[in-house]
């Protein structure tokens, strides 16, 4: 017995070295690199700007919630390291979850079938562009470890209403905390609220009881938001914070057909494989124990909540497909048990892998690399003065003095037509304030995208014209990253 207990042990510790060094090869050639995505530049520059006394909502606009803004500010504090904390932070937590995803599919396969899934978890964030710190790549390790609790649950022999109480409002707070780094794990949230109501009915709990505890679970849920919103609330900024986090997203439009096509087909190309497992299981998977049978129905329903979930988000950008990597993964796990399913994963691993490092290299060649970054500060080095991003990464602002042009720095609310006048400003006067202080350096793409506000862009080039003098260009996809210097003494004119 205790020679099984050590090497069972001993079994894990491989799985678990064998897992991190699958993270960082699969993340290796992302190291370093600022411009990884636009996003995640932008939340490492709020995170600076927190620690210097800005305030979400209030003095730098955006819908995302505050948890996201902290976890970032946390990796601030290793200035001038940042970048290299935000990505070491979001390979801690790509590898955790994979040891919780191995976890929860141990329940439905062997060890080695749950480290495949585990694998297949890590190499999948790559195909979505999750290769730095996308908001899923740190909420999906929550969402894991609530899942985890109702799991517990599942497998349990003998079950009483205080067990399922306690591991029910651990799974719920988890949640709670989740929707503070993104609203949509909402979607998971309300399935695992319901299925814990199913598991209470199951152990004859009566409606009454059950009615309260599922009020207790929903009060647990919604408790980290509440007390953000509260305390915005209470220091005079609760209409800034509701507008922000609840109201603004309703007024964004739809993205133009044809990238709506575009987007929904590579989102479809990034489920599908994974889906394509939950079907090969009821002709692949016959001779199962009751109890995997359970935890894989289990797993199953949750993998098809988070991916109507994504669908209904709409605009699917590819990482928006991350939250359902998490259950799609350890659903798979279940093929393993069969000597055809062994393979397909087997195949499924090596191709998910090559292609993830692929999309990787294809990224740098859409979004620039620390050589691009690196290339344009020496450029702005030459004469300092303030940078105006239209269209680019907003990392660039953490890396230079501050420059406050606008409170609204993300450079999406205003190129994008998407978000006209959903950000509670009018872009087309605020790009007039942000010219009309003679920004020193202006980045911009050429051509205009096809999703571009093109009102706005039209003022942004008319002023380019009058008064700026092309300072660098470098290819990026099928378009250029610009940057633009204001010429002296002529463009200190006010537009």
């Amino acid at each position: 017995m205790g020679t099984k207990k050590a090497s069972d042990g001993y079994g894990s510790l491989n799985y678990f070295i064998i897992i991190a060094v699958f993270c960082v090869f699969c993340r290796f050639s992302s190291f370093g690199n600022p411009l990884i995505n636009v996003d995640e530049g932008f939340y490492l520059f709020v995170g600076g700007d927190m620690l210097h006394g800005a305030i979400p909502f209030v003095d730098v606009w955006d819908r995302k919630p505050l948890g996201l803004f902290i976890i970032y500010a946390f990796f601030h504090l290793f200035a001038p390291y940042q970048l290299w904390a935000y990505q070491l932070g979001a390979l801690l937590s790509v590898c955790l979850t994979a040891i919780v995803v191995m976890k929860m599919a141990r329940c439905v396969a062997s060890a080695t079938g749950a480290l495949f899934a585990a694998l297949l978890y890590v190499a999948w964030l790559d195909l979505a562009g999750g290769q730095g710190g996308q908001s899923p790549v740190f909420y999906n390790l929550l969402v894991g470890c609530a899942m985890l609790n109702i799991v517990r649950l599942i497998r349990a022999e003998t079950l009483t209403q205080a067990e399922i109480i306690k591991r029910g409002s651990m799974a719920m707070l988890l949640f709670g905390l989740s929707l503070q780094i993104k609203y949509t794990t909402v979607f998971e949230g309300c399935f695992a609220g319901l299925f814990l109501g199913y598991i209470l009915k199951r152990h004859r709990i009566s409606w009454p009881d059950t009615g309260r505890d599922l009020t207790l679970f929903a009060t647990i849920a919604l408790l980290p938001t509440v007390v953000v919103g509260g305390t915005y609330w209470l220091c005079g900024y609760g209409s800034q914070w509701w507008f922000a986090n609840i109201i603004s997203i309703f007024y964004r439009t739809k993205e133009p057909p044809a990238i709506l096509a575009h987007n929904f087909r590579n989102i479809a190309l990034l489920i599908g494989p994974l889906l394509l497992n939950i079907v090969l299981q009821m002709f692949l998977c016959r001779n199962r124990t009751a109890v995997q049978r359970k935890c894989a129905f289990f797993f199953n329903a949750w993998s098809v909540c988070a991916v109507i979930g994504v669908f209904l988000i709409g605009e699917w950008f590819n990482h928006y497909a991350i939250p359902a990597f998490l259950p799609l993964s350890i659903a798979s796990a279940t093929l393993f048990t069969s000597s055809v399913g062994r393979v397909w994963l087997m195949v499924l691993l090596a191709a998910g892998t090559v292609a993830g490092q692929v999309m990787v290299l294809e990224n740098q060649k859409r979004y620039g690399n620390a050589r691009t970054f690196h290339n344009i500060m020496d450029v702005i080095s030459k004469e300092k003065g303030c940078l105006f991003i239209y269209n680019g990464s907003a990392i660039f602002y953490d890396f230079l003095p501050p420059c406050r042009l606008t409170d609204h720095p993300f450079p999406g609310h205003f190129h994008s037509v998407v978000e006209n006048r959903a950000t509670g400003m009018d872009p087309a006067t605020e790009i007039r304030k942000v010219l009309r202080q003679n920004p020193t350096y202006i980045m911009a793409y050429a051509p205009p995208a096809a999703d571009e506000n093109e009102a706005v862009r039209a003022i942004l080039y008319d002023r380019i014209r009058q008064a700026y003098t092309e300072a660098y260009r470098e290819r990026q996809g099928k378009g250029f990253l610009v940057l633009y210097r204001l010429d002296a003494p002529a463009g200190r004119e006010q537009p």
